[in-house]
């Protein structure tokens, strides 16, 4: 499936993928069209072009359905201004798909229902729960306006909740929009000039949300100069919001009285090439507590926010810091957040559910000290104390994200608990320190090559960050036939001159040997 802009993605509560849609059609777990999902819209069976115009949400209530969200394109003349046509989605659609159909690879069921008939914005659709805890809220926004339409899934389906009008109006553009992971903001940015020598290069609409009501307040507007293609997201902490400009990333503290003062810029344009430039654009917070961002023009890279819950610098933007094994341009995946619960004590809490917190937490190993580790704390559904048992007999910490220095190489288990008054939980990971690589099977895990056989080319693709890692091919003779640094991510390997037979393959790091192998080389289609 081709991606263009429109990128929805959503996978079971185990990570396992159940669907994804370019906008065009609907794919399943074996990268095949879902049964009924093809050429959703009359705008053709292509992808779309335009960012979060398509989203998935689990149905809510016992079931195994997916309810899919997702725009047409039209255009569209407006008395105001003048008689300019416009691009514009005239309807917002939903589509309902049984997961336990086809043997588990899902069905869609219905589609075509019109959620919202009426000039929208192209895109920028995201949800955020409600504060019963089950149910989600929607907002779309309505073309050049400043005007919100509400929708509200439950178990019962879409129901479209009213419009409001609030704030300032302003023009619509590329961006996108986001809750904070508290959905106690939303925020929606707009690029709409390409000419930095005018006043107006994007708005960032900056609000504060109900989600009790579904209803915003509190409407503080930014205007910046620059970017026409923008894109924004929001830490963990639901405090910093990150706008890319294309040629720079700026951070705003959601919490400060002046939103627009505490701005600072994180990230200028390096000028890397992958081969094309990489000036970042849309950003998404991922699952692990990084932010990131995807570039504007076809290139084959994306940068990376690592702590964005900290302030200015010290969230340490990486540029170019995860390699793909394609180009790709303006597609990063949509999907809200989550892990999110009821809003405990609040008049809307009338459903009996609670904040029982989940454990969870991942560690990086310092390059150069690899008995040195930092834990990054990923828990959710409220916790409110941290306790951390690092497995060699020191005293436990209480710290949210520490950091811990071992005395000696071995296997240790690292066990987090979290507690609120609803409950604790405990997550535990057995870490190889200091260990040879060959001995470690979480590294082994995170070294991958594919396919094999290959014709021209294969791919490598590490999930670890290894100190300087290489990929080395001999062949049966044992001569060193090809040598290629490699990066964190997938690294396609170009081999095609080679002749067709039987190779063997190491990765290599700091010196050692991290895992190896044998690949086939065939001239056979």
């Amino acid at each position: 499936m081709y991606f263009d802009g429109t990128n929805a993605i959503i996978s079971d509560s185990n990570g396992m993928l159940q669907m994804y849609t370019n906008g065009g059609d609907i794919g399943n777990v074996q990268w095949g069209n879902m049964e009924n999902g093809e050429t959703l819209t009359n705008d053709g069976p292509g992808p779309n072009i335009w960012p979060q115009f398509a989203l998935a949400l689990p149905k809510p209530g016992p079931s195994d359905r997916i309810v899919l969200l997702y725009g047409d394109e039209e255009y569209f003349s407006f008395t105001d201004p003048d008689t300019v046509l416009w691009i514009v989605s005239l309807n917002l659609y939903a589509a309902e798909i049984d997961m336990n159909l086809n043997n588990g690879l899902g069905e869609v069921i219905s589609r075509g229902e019109v959620a919202i008939e009426d000039t929208l914005a192209l895109g920028k659709f995201t949800a955020t729960k409600h504060a019963n805890g089950r149910d989600w809220w929607i907002l779309a926004h309505k073309k050049n306006s400043n005007t919100y339409h509400r929708l509200l899934l439950d178990p019962s389906g879409i129901h479209h909740a009213g419009m409001q009008t609030i704030g300032l109006r302003y023009t619509d553009g590329v961006g996108q929009a986001c809750f904070s992971p508290n959905g106690e903001y939303y925020v929606i940015v707009d690029g709409v000039d390409f000419d930095t020598t005018t006043s107006v290069g994007c708005y960032i609409n900056i609000y504060n949300f109900d989600r009790c009501s579904g209803l915003l307040s509190n409407h503080r507007q930014i205007i910046e100069p620059q970017g026409a293609w923008v894109g924004g997201a929001i830490a963990p902490n639901s405090r910093y919001y990150y706008a890319g400009f294309s040629m720079f990333t700026r951070q705003y503290d959601l919490w400060a009285d002046d939103v627009e003062s505490s701005g600072v810029v994180v990230m200028e344009y390096d000028g890397y090439l992958a081969p094309n430039p990489t000036h970042p654009m849309y950003l998404q917070l991922f699952p692990d507590g990084k932010i990131y961002s995807c570039p504007s023009s076809r290139s084959n890279v994306l940068h990376t926010i690592h702590y964005p819950d900290e302030p200015g610098m010290a969230c340490q933007y990486e540029q170019h810091a995860v390699h793909l094994p394609t180009r790709n341009a303006f597609s990063i995946p949509n999907f809200p957040y989550f892990r999110l619960g009821p809003l405990d004590g609040s008049p809307c809490d009338t459903l009996g559910l609670n904040n029982h917190p989940k454990a969870w937490y991942r560690y990086e190993q310092d390059t150069l000290d690899p008995l040195a580790v930092e834990f990054r704390n990923l828990s959710y559904y409220e916790p409110a104390t941290w306790s951390w048992d690092f497995g060699d007999g020191s005293p436990a910490s209480s710290a949210r994200h520490p950091q811990h220095q071992y005395a000696q190489p071995g296997a240790y288990q690292v066990c987090l608990t979290v507690s609120n008054p609803y409950g604790s939980d405990t997550h535990c990971k057995t870490l190889y320190l200091g260990v040879t690589a060959q001995d470690n099977p979480v590294l082994q895990a995170q070294v991958r090559v594919w396919p094999n056989p290959f014709r021209e080319r294969f791919a490598v693709a590490l999930s670890a960050n290894l100190r300087s890692p290489a990929l080395r091919l001999y062949d049966t003779a044992g001569r060193l036939v090809l040598e290629q640094r490699l990066v964190l991510g997938v690294n396609e390997i170009e081999a095609g001159a080679l002749p067709a037979g039987l190779y063997f393959w190491e990765v290599v790091a700091g010196g050692e040997r991290v895992k190896s192998g044998k690949l086939v080389k065939t001239d056979k289609p």
